[in-house]
């Protein structure tokens, strides 16, 4: 009808304008009127024409489908994200296009407000992730789901399935009442469909033993690491690598032991040298063991990282025990300094050394001291020399003991203070030490000597 009131306007443009024609335009003058009426006309047709018919169609209700994008493989003992893809294979049976029908605005194989929902099923996984509303899915359309799953510790291997869980509406019927009316029915509709996971066998390490020996802050010691393979999963060229924890004091020497074949119950004790620092003292600080591995498809694989604690026991420390040495002026002698082992393990080898400064002089400054366990002490004795004008004071010599621990490493403990208190003589003492006194006493002895030396020879004669 629309259609029919354009053409009749169009036409009777195009005859005014030939009347007109007779009178006062020239031929171009027509030409143009005539194609201005035409452009006129179609753009009137197009814009008017969507709204001339609608469409009518005729399908079946929506036709969902489940699965995985990408990868349905994973390994036991993980966190993964499943990524569930429902998809509408839904088609549209019949269409067409009647001025009649009134514009519909749902199809009927259109699922809306769809909610997935993932199950356990009998899996060895636990889903962590609640229903989800992923909205409207057209006919030939599709939308992801992400669902949080963790695949249990020791999860047997093989294929398993997970109930996916579909609800949604759908248009079921459209009743036309009028030219400008339709009345819809929509129906509810839950289906449960079927999604496949793979567990994939692999090389699980669990520890049975780990056992320190002689490991002391400042020191290294020997660490004895058992484990078992109680995965399901043979591996080849099997590596066992011990490594830190970021911000441990602890830290292995050598980290690696080649095992080569790993089978599934299979036991293996590895030895270590770990080293702890001096900021380690008195507590156990993590440390993580892995198998590397090739599995039974050729990839190179790590197995899921197992902390051990290590305990590390006290520092070796030594303190000087013994008074302060009384020393004069000008004197030589020797003094003597014990020193105490007050760590947590034996220092084998141990020599001491002091050191000697103004007013000191010293040509034998060491002194072996052997092997010193916890809690003993050693006297050491150094020959010392005192200056005449050293000044009357409590003097600090500094004093160290160089040792070897466990694994024969030499180490320096820190310097230590050995006392020695220079002072002044008194008395008789005092006396004694004059030089002059000690010159007059000299020449009187000789004076003696001599003249007892003549009354003997006088009476002899």
């Amino acid at each position: 009808m629309v259609l029919g009131v354009v053409l009749a306007i169009g036409i009777g443009i195009y005859n005014e304008n030939a009347d007109k024609c007779c009178y006062n335009y020239n031929n171009s003058d027509i030409m143009n009127l005539s194609r201005t009426a035409i452009m006129g006309i179609v753009l009137i047709v197009c814009l008017c024409a969507p709204v001339m018919a609608a469409e009518k169609v005729i399908s079946g209700p929506p036709d969902l489908r489940v699965g995985i994008e990408g990868s349905n493989e994973y390994y036991p003992d993980t966190m993964v994200t499943i990524p569930v893809k429902v998809e509408n294979i839904g088609t549209i049976d019949f269409s067409s296009q009647n001025p009649d029908n009134v514009a519909r605005e749902d199809r009927p194989n259109t699922a809306k407000n769809v909610v997935v929902t993932l199950g356990d099923g009998t899996a060895p996984v636990s889903v962590k992730t609640d229903s989800q509303l992923v909205g409207d899915i057209a006919g030939g359309a599709r939308t992801m789901a992400p669902f949080e799953v963790r695949i249990n510790d020791g999860a047997p291997a093989g294929t398993y399935v997970l109930p996916v869980t579909l609800e949604y509406t759908y248009l079921y019927h459209a009743n036309e009442f009028s030219n400008d009316a339709l009345k819809y029915e929509y129906r509810t509709k839950e289906e449960t469909l079927s999604l496949e996971i793979v567990i994939k066998p692999d090389v699980q390490v669990t520890v049975l033993s780990a056992d320190v020996t002689e490991l002391n802050a400042g020191t290294e010691g020997y660490l004895a690491v058992s484990v078992q393979n109680s995965g399901q999963d043979t591996g080849q060229q099997a590596t066992l690598i011990l490594s830190s924890v970021s911000g441990s004091p602890v830290a292995p020497t050598d980290g690696s032991y080649f095992i080569g074949e790993f089978a599934p119950g299979e036991t293996v004790t590895a030895n270590f040298r770990v080293a702890a620092s001096k900021d380690a003292s008195g507590s156990s600080y993590p440390m993580n063991v892995v198998v590397t591995y090739e599995n039974s498809e050729g990839d190179k694989v790590t197995s899921k990282p197992v902390t051990i604690g290590i305990p590390v026991g006290e520092e070796i420390t030594f303190e000087v025990v013994s008074e302060s040495y009384m020393m004069y002026p000008a004197e030589k002698g020797t003094i003597e300094v014990v020193y105490k082992n007050t760590g947590g393990a034996t220092a084998y080898d141990a020599i001491s050394r002091i050191s000697a400064v103004d007013p000191f002089t010293s040509n034998d400054d060491t002194a072996y001291l052997g092997d010193l366990a916890p809690g003993e002490t050693f006297t050491a004795h150094y020959h010392v020399s005192v200056s005449g004008d050293a000044t009357i004071k409590a003097y600090g010599l500094d004093t160290e003991i160089r040792y070897k621990d466990s694994l024969k490493n030499s180490v320096i403990s820190d310097p230590m203070k050995a006392k020695v208190t220079v002072q002044s003589r008194s008395g008789l003492g005092t006396v004694l030490t004059n030089p002059i006194v000690i010159t007059v006493l000299i020449f009187a002895i000789l004076g003696a000597g001599y003249y007892l030396y003549q009354q003997r020879k006088q009476k002899q004669q």
